[in-house]
């Protein structure tokens, strides 16, 4: 019997927070920037994902590079557990007065835990299946690569966080049926800020997400931005899902947000998301940045 599932984290809030699936993005808001996302996804349901990453990245060399890194925790139920870290570099050409084009790989591992003995399942069958009989636990390594250009007004940005694929190394082969048997995650993400006048804009924006195996998703955002200060937002997951998220932009130097979402077949999902920027260390800096 094979089962299928979820075999890399999923945020709604990405497009405030893009290092995590494009390593072209770090450094890009042009200050250094620290990022926590906590996502607890299909809340009430046994052995749900739940996700946290804190990521920080930040510019160097006059502005022609940016670097980055993150430590995140995924998990699922008691028993799934991938603890790792990840080390992003980029390089940044600008190519007209206000656009930036940026071509970025990262790096990193995880640890990955799976205690199978833990597994409440039928006494009979974990006897007879070795697979049962013991935990796993191995270091993987980790490689993505990505491209970003944005203006003052428009990015797009196309990216591969994960391209190794772990049923095809020899050394795993033994064990295949225990580690994540991933497939090379394709992202393609695009967005627009409107200046409707000089207290509000519009920011609409696009996640395209494929994979061997499973069906192209497409997430379609909007926001509202009120002084730039309270962003109101709700997004369609094909397929899959409606969304509402709310932005709260505290200081020039903290956000906070919010993301709820509602499958149609499935349990609603939470997600919080807080980014710090320290702009003092950079105070003649020009920033990239556009939601």
């Amino acid at each position: 019997m094979e089962g299928k599932g979820q075999s890399i984290p999923m945020y709604s809030q990405y497009m405030y927070n893009m290092t995590n699936i494009n390593p072209a993005y770090a450094g890009n808001r042009g200050v250094p920037s620290l990022a926590f996302l906590w996502r607890e996804q299909w809340a009430g349901m046994p052995g749900a994902p739940s996700t946290k990453s804190i990521s920080y990245d930040l510019p160097i060399n006059d502005k022609k590079v940016g670097i980055g890194f993150q430590l995140f925790d995924d998990r699922y139920a008691s028993v799934i557990r991938r603890t790792g870290f990840n080390l992003m570099y980029n390089l940044k050409f600008p190519v007209s007065d206000n656009g930036v084009l940026s071509m970025g790989l990262k790096a990193g591992f995880y640890n990955d835990t799976k205690l199978l003995t833990d597994l409440d399942i039928v006494g009979a069958t974990r006897a007879y299946d070795i697979a049962f009989a013991s935990n796993f636990n191995k270091i993987i390594p980790l490689a993505g690569a990505g491209v970003y250009y944005n203006d003052d007004k428009f990015y797009i940005g196309f990216s591969a966080p994960d391209v190794i694929v772990f049923s095809k190394v020899a050394n795993y082969a033994s064990e295949k049926s225990l580690y994540q048997v991933n497939e090379i995650h394709y992202y393609l993400a695009s967005g627009y800020s409107f200046t409707l006048n000089e207290d509000v804009s519009v920011k609409p924006s696009i996640l395209i997400k494929a994979s061997s195996g499973a069906p192209i998703q497409a997430d379609f955002n909007t926001s509202i931005w009120l002084k730039n200060i309270i962003g109101l937002g709700a997004s369609y997951r094909s397929s899959e899902s409606v969304l509402g998220m709310c932005e709260l932009q505290v200081s020039p130097q903290l956000r906070f947000g919010y993301a709820y979402d509602m499958p149609f077949v499935r349990p609603n999902s939470n997600e919080l998301f807080l980014r710090l920027e320290f702009g003092s260390l950079f105070p003649n800096t020009k920033s990239y940045k556009i939601f």
